[in-house]
């Protein structure tokens, strides 16, 4: 196959990396022309453009089977609300809308916020759970671009917690000290939600399985055997470990009240292989 891998940062260079290395040809993007030299060790072409530049995603897709788009915000740009919704829009909705014009085989690594908190009840969330807290600029073009990308045929969505785990990205301690450095000691999400993370290798993992087995649909992709402890849980005990006054907990970016099944995907033969990182937090 032929594949166009919209967004190369960590998770979009593995997923070239490996596909490459199973003898598909690949076709990566980046926004920034100094990175061609070294993503052209992982790709067989490289094409600088934004996703919300339609034409040239068009053109960068020319005779691919697939479309994998990895994009997401960068965090340092996403303080503010009125950050979120330029950042987010740009980033998640155009660059979709973009990659469903291009090809009818689009997967797009997705999140749970869109769920928000999940709404009431107590079982636990799945596909069919509906769509909330439409206002947040974070769930609510997450949700619009998941729209764009299950409008083609072929549209895959893979709704993903918090990745971690991917070289040189931050530790868990190093983003507690990221929202005292850069949100005033505040974070935007609750504190009662679990806290759902997943490692990088089993988000590529899930990429190649879903353009492999042809799934088409939403899945979500998360451990499916244990639910984690909460936000406050994990980052009160990172707080404490280091010295650090704790955080105050905003909520504005809600998430998953409760667990969240993955017995969809699992049903399909993946499997999460790496642990949650923040369980020995809790038991040292």
């Amino acid at each position: 196959m032929k594949v166009l891998i919209l967004g190369m940062g960590h998770a979009g260079k593995a997923i070239a990396q490996q596909l490459r290395a199973k003898g598909h040809q690949i076709v990566g993007t980046t926004t920034t022309p100094g990175k061609v030299e070294e993503l052209q060790t992982l790709a067989d072409d490289v094409a600088v453009l934004k996703g919300s530049e339609t034409d040239k995603v068009i053109a960068a897709a020319q005779g691919c089977d697939a479309i994998i788009a990895t994009v997401a915000p960068n965090v340092k740009n996403t303080r503010t609300k009125e950050e979120r919704e330029s950042q987010y829009h740009e980033v998640l909705e155009k660059s979709l809308a973009s990659a469903a014009k291009a090809c009818n085989r689009v997967i797009f690594l997705s999140s749970f916020s869109v769920y928000g908190d999940g709404g009431e009840g107590t079982d636990p969330i799945t596909e069919e759970t509906p769509t909330s807290n439409h206002e947040e600029p974070s769930s609510k073009y997450y949700q619009a671009a998941e729209r764009n990308a299950l409008s083609v045929s072929g549209g895959c969505v893979l709704r993903l917690p918090d990745i971690h785990g991917a070289p040189g990205d931050m530790t868990f301690t190093q983003r507690v000290k990221l929202a005292h450095d850069y949100f005033g000691g505040k974070a935007l999400f609750g504190a009662d939600a679990p806290l759902y993370t997943i490692h990088f290798e089993d988000v590529v993992n899930a990429a190649i399985h879903a353009l492999e087995k042809g799934l088409t649909g939403i899945y979500n992709v998360c451990d499916n055997d244990n639910l984690p402890p909460t936000n406050q849980q994990i980052f009160d005990a990172i707080c404490d470990k280091e010295g650090w006054s704790r955080l105050e907990f905003l909520n504005q970016i809600k998430a998953p009240n409760r667990k969240i099944s993955a017995d969809k995907l699992y049903a399909t033969g993946y499997r999460v292989q790496h642990e949650d990182p923040n369980a020995a937090l809790l038991e040292a």
